[in-house]
């Protein structure tokens, strides 16, 4: 964990490089906000607008206090140590010098969780368009965008996927176009996964994009599942021949950009 003064000192760096990397590649940012379910809303207008712009989102934990301007930057993951921390930074800044323009559209779910944090959140992006689920007691009067969208909160994908038709047409995608993009949307992935095995066994999906999930979590979904548990993970060798037999139960941790290719190749395929 970082010191208070050294927290202090990383707001402001990786503040002003999100907002240098804004203004070099001047994404347009719509940005996910309330107390409802903003993780489906984003999941869902993010998936109508890659089929048609280059476009980018940021995942897990997003309420964590450095993960939106993490995401704005391009990393691919959450440090936790003082030499991660270096280290993401000196590529951020590599980026930021040595890459081209790159106009795209920016889709960010930001999470409350502290006002000031929110506020920080806030600034770095300034969106253009605003899509507002829920209640929001934390947003104040200035913080507004271009054009705003309310969502419908249903008890089905009706209201959420409705929102997302509309930001859409706001990019100038046809509707019946984009109902189509929609048509095989899925809920988010879940944090922790459990997935069938090929060859009988099960897979617990405890890889993450940015933060680990929770340990009690993990160890609450593994105390409930019977079977000889195998835990795969980067620092750990995996042989090529590897399978996951009946009463056997293969947890997968570790960033999911390096274990995917398991996920893939241990996992039925519906599933992967």
């Amino acid at each position: 964990m970082l010191k208070n003064p050294l927290r202090r000192l990383l707001r402001v760096i990786l503040f002003f490089l999100a907002r240098a990397a804004l203004k070099k590649h001047r994404p347009t940012v719509v940005a996910i906000v309330g107390e409802g379910k903003t993780g489906i809303v984003r999941e869902a207008i993010y998936s109508v607008l890659r089929e048609h712009f280059p476009t980018r989102r940021n995942l897990e934990a997003p309420n964590a206090e450095f993960v939106l301007p993490l995401a704005v930057l391009g990393a691919r993951e959450y440090p936790l140590t003082i030499t991660g921390w270096l280290s993401i930074l000196v590529k951020s800044l590599a980026r930021l010098l040595l890459r081209p323009p790159y106009h795209h559209i920016l889709v960010l779910e930001i999470e409350y969780t502290r006002k000031d944090v929110f506020d920080y959140f806030w600034n770095i992006t300034e969106p253009e368009v605003l899509v507002i689920c829920g209640e929001t007691p934390f947003l104040s009067r200035g913080q507004t965008a271009q054009k705003i969208f309310r969502t419908k909160e249903t008890p089905n994908l009706t209201g959420y996927l409705e929102t997302a038709l509309k930001v859409a047409q706001e990019f100038g995608i046809p509707k019946k176009e984009a109902q189509r993009n929609l048509q095989d949307f899925h809920l988010p992935k879940a944090r922790i996964d459990i997935l069938p095995a090929k060859d009988g066994g099960m897979i617990v999906d405890a890889t993450y994009h940015y933060l680990p999930s929770s340990r009690v979590a993990l160890e609450e979904v593994l105390e409930a599942l019977p079977g000889r548990k195998i835990i795969l993970s980067p620092q750990k060798e995996i042989p090529s021949n590897f399978k996951v037999h009946r009463g056997e139960i293969a947890v997968v941790t570790g960033p999911y950009r390096k274990m995917w290719t398991y996920l893939a190749k241990l996992s039925e395929s519906p599933w992967t």
